[in-house]
This record gives C-alpha cells, structure tokens and sequence, in this order.
C-alpha cells in the first residue's frame, strides 16, 4: 500500500497515479488527506519515488506540498 499526502488536488493525484503504468496503481480510499493506493511493485520505496516524480512532472504538481510514503512507515 502507497500512501500519498496531500490536503488538495487530490482527484488530479489520484487520476495521475492510476495513469501509471509501470508499476500499476490502484486507488483504494481517501481518508482526510491521505490516499491510499494498492500495487503490485515488490520495492515500495522505488514505488513512492515513482509516484512522487509523477505527481511532481505534472504542471499543478509541481506546486503541491506532499508526501508519498508505504505503509510499512505508518
């Protein structure tokens, strides 16, 4: 599971993280401001550094303050 925070824009980050992919990601739920994602990716790390470069190459993404961790920290 892959845990995004962010107060805002988030059905843009949620649209942009199921457009990835390589690993795929599957929204599962918004609870305040955390998103949560399913994936398949077996490197949760490598997993949130992608989704983190994702969010961050779109246009709206690069003014988002945010954070993208696993739930192995939570």
């Amino acid at each position: 599971m892959i845990i995004v925070n962010s107060p805002i824009m988030q059905k843009q980050i949620i649209k942009l993280v199921e457009a990835i992919s390589d690993p795929k990601f599957t929204y599962q739920k918004t609870d305040g401001i955390r998103i949560y994602f399913n994936t398949e990716a077996e490197d949760k790390d490598e997993a949130c550094k992608i989704v983190k470069s994702a969010i961050k190459k779109d246009p709206m993404g690069g003014a988002l303050v945010l954070t993208v961790k696993s739930e192995e920290y939570i």
